[in-house]
């Protein structure tokens, strides 16, 4: 009868293990990645418009961080690809948990557009209140100094000329 090498039956032996270890703890899982690396790979993903990919990452960091920062800006950006794919009503909905969760600044911006998109569709004063709300919040958030995250900063001379668009029109 041949002989079994040694390392394979190391190996064997190892391969039984694993799956006893999980077998044992069915909810156990692999290690997640920190939120920043999540929310850099979903940044990552939506700038190359590769929305399924941003999603995946963003919902993962949702999943494992729900209460931090990161996870405040990951829903902001899961409302980003809501508006993109035309779904202003969930845009709305996560720019909200943005804000509820972490206060998140940019939201405020991308909720004053949705609902100035809104707006578009019907004519509401509570609504207008509303979108001017949120870009005043913005407007002080960019005059406070505060720090400001990369997508920002690339974009800041664009946003200040959206910005001041969008309070003109809500005057």
């Amino acid at each position: 009868m041949p002989r079994t090498p040694r390392f394979l039956l190391v190996a064997a032996s190892l391969a039984v293990a694993f799956n006893a270890a999980f077998a044992a703890a069915p909810g156990a899982a692999f290690a997640v990645e920190p939120a920043p690396v999540l929310l850099h790979n979903g940044e990552r993903f939506l700038r190359m418009g590769n929305l399924g990919f941003a999603q995946a990452n963003y919902d993962k960091l949702i999943a494992h961080y729900e209460d931090t920062p990161e996870a405040a800006e990951a829903h902001s950006d899961l409302g980003v690809i809501a508006a993109r794919q035309g779904d202003d009503a969930l845009a709305i909905a996560e720019y909200e948990k943005a804000l509820a969760v972490g206060d998140y600044p940019l939201a405020h911006f991308n909720l004053g557009q949705a609902l100035l998109r809104k707006l578009d569709k019907q004519d509401d004063p509570a609504l207008k209140a509303q979108a001017r709300a949120h870009f005043l919040a913005f407007e002080a958030y960019l005059k406070s100094g505060e720090p400001r995250p990369p997508i920002l900063t690339y974009s800041l001379q664009e946003v200040e000329a959206e910005l001041a668009a969008a309070l003109k029109r809500l005057q």
